[in-house]
């Protein structure tokens, strides 16, 4: 007897890392398109290596943590034990200094809206469904994400210089 298969998932629920093709092969090859891939492609890379920094580093910390509670309990030697503190320390400096996970956030933000505006482009649809503005909107949209990373980071700098002063 066939086994009955569950119902079906959606397309966009298996999604990769790369957009569609636009239906018309003009603008597959136009230069905005290729830049607009060219940075979903950046921040769909970004996203994931700032995930693994940040879990990467989390999971350190809980595996020292776990391992301070161990020792103490078992009265291993002070400086193991202290070591294992200070490497905590360390790690959570270096998660805040290099603020891996509002990286993460952002970048993984960035990408899906990237996806979700590259979709109505190569579909052209929405804002995308007359010929003679798709390629200015685009371009639009491109500068904003540039404006607004640009603004994080002018925000984000000045934050940090800000933190140091005190």
């Amino acid at each position: 007897m066939a086994r009955a298969k569950g119902p079906r998932r959606p397309a966009w629920e298996s999604l990769g890392p790369e957009l569609p093709s636009p239906q018309e092969a003009r603008d597959a090859e136009d230069l905005l398109w290729r830049e607009f891939c060219a940075r979903f492609r950046w921040y769909e890379s970004a996203a994931t290596r700032a995930r693994r920094a940040h879990q990467g580093l989390r999971i350190l910390t809980l595996g020292c943590a776990a391992a301070v509670t161990a020792l103490a309990a078992l009265a291993a030697p002070a400086p193991l034990t202290a070591g294992l503190g200070a490497l905590i320390v360390l790690v959570e400096g270096l998660a805040q200094i290099g603020q891996v996970h509002a990286k993460w956030l952002n970048y993984r933000g960035t990408n899906e809206r990237m996806r979700h505006e590259g979709f109505f482009y190569a579909a052209g649809a929405g804002g995308y469904a007359d010929p003679g503005k798709r390629r200015a909107r685009l371009a639009r949209f491109i500068d904003e994400v540039l404006g607004a990373e640009h603004t994080a980071w002018a925000q984000s700098t000045a934050r940090t210089a800000e933190n140091g002063q005190r």
